[in-house]
């Protein structure tokens, strides 16, 4: 799902220091019983809004509606979507997330393309100076970061979409992963297709077990004909490519599965989705190195701590509160 947009630096250096400072969202008592286990906080992380001086400030707001402490859930965000001049552009953002809280480890979703770029170009070294100036912003302010490149690739409209093409997503992903690792030797890898048949076999673009730490899987309560059983059922766990095929490829390949992005919203309020897939973590758990909820309104509603969602959000907060 693509994420917001309006980026800048408008206000934010000269602001950054007060966001550090608590926010004033009161504490919900939750009375249901989450399955999770001590370690729930993996499970807890969100992408959140950009908000007057950045993400960090809203994902201490969503720690706060979830009764969790400060900096113990990871953030996920996005680094330079819309052209190559935004690798260099943007390289700021990482370092404004570290003033603003040391403390916050984040997954970074890394483009392996830009429009009109064939991954073949990547491949080639074409665009090692971008990824070089990435990965150098990245490291500095989070060296111990879970880098999420390239994902989505089975989906058509992605930039890296990887059908007919899938030696060089392959090649490109290896090359970029060599090139963050000279700067960090602690980063961690994502490799996350969309959940579902979607429009290729994400297998065929999987780049190697010396290339990944995680299996991922982006995960949404999609609008499909049938009850919201059957639809969980039919497009999540069972369908080609959904969750147990995740679960036995991750197993094959001796790999922890992560969900870097989930929500409902799609099909409406559905409080049922919200339950399943706390109930997979839960049976799952110790096989998941974390998950993250997309808090951001993108091609459709999908925030979920706006009052948008009631009976999703209420349970939610029943299940992934700390």
């Amino acid at each position: 799902m693509p994420t917001d947009r309006g980026i800048t630096r408008r206000g934010v250096l000269a602001v950054a220091a007060l966001a550090v400072g608590g926010l004033s969202t009161a504490r919900a008592a939750p009375s249901a019983r989450s399955q999770l286990s001590a370690n729930s906080a993996r499970f807890a992380g969100a992408f959140v809004n950009w908000g007057e001086t950045g993400r960090e400030p809203v994902l201490q707001a969503w720690e706060t509606w979830l009764n969790r402490p400060r900096s113990s859930v990871l953030g996920v965000d996005f680094y330079g979507q819309s052209s190559w001049d935004d690798f260099h552009k943007l390289d700021w953002v990482p370092g404004l997330w570290k003033k603003l809280n040391p403390a916050r480890n984040l997954v970074w979703s890394v483009p392996l393309t830009m429009s009109g770029t064939p991954l073949a170009d990547v491949a080639g070294g074409l665009h090692d100076a971008e990824f070089e100036t990435a990965a150098r912003a990245i490291a500095g302010a989070h060296p111990k970061a879970i880098i999420r490149l390239g994902w989505e690739m089975n989906i058509s409209n992605s930039a890296w979409f990887a059908k007919g093409h899938e030696d060089d997503y392959i090649k490109a992903f290896r090359r970029v992963v060599r090139i963050f690792r000279r700067h960090s030797g602690s980063f961690k890898f994502d490799w996350c297709p969309g959940w579902g048949a979607q429009d290729m076999p994400a297998d065929a673009a999987y780049p190697g077990d010396d290339m990944v730490d995680f299996i991922g899987l982006d995960v949404y309560d999609f609008k499909s004909d049938g009850s919201a059983a059957e639809r969980w059922t039919n497009s999540c766990l069972k369908a080609p490519f959904g969750l147990e095929w995740q679960r036995t490829f991750a197993a094959k390949h001796g790999k922890l599965m992560s969900y870097p992005e989930w929500g409902v919203g799609q099909s409406g309020d559905n409080a049922y989705f919200v339950q399943q897939m706390h109930d997979w973590f839960a049976a799952n758990q110790a096989a998941i190195a974390y998950a993250a909820y997309f808090d951001v309104d993108g091609l459709w509603p999908t925030q979920i701590d706006n009052g948008q969602f009631r009976e999703s959000a209420s349970l939610f907060r029943k299940l992934f509160a700390g």
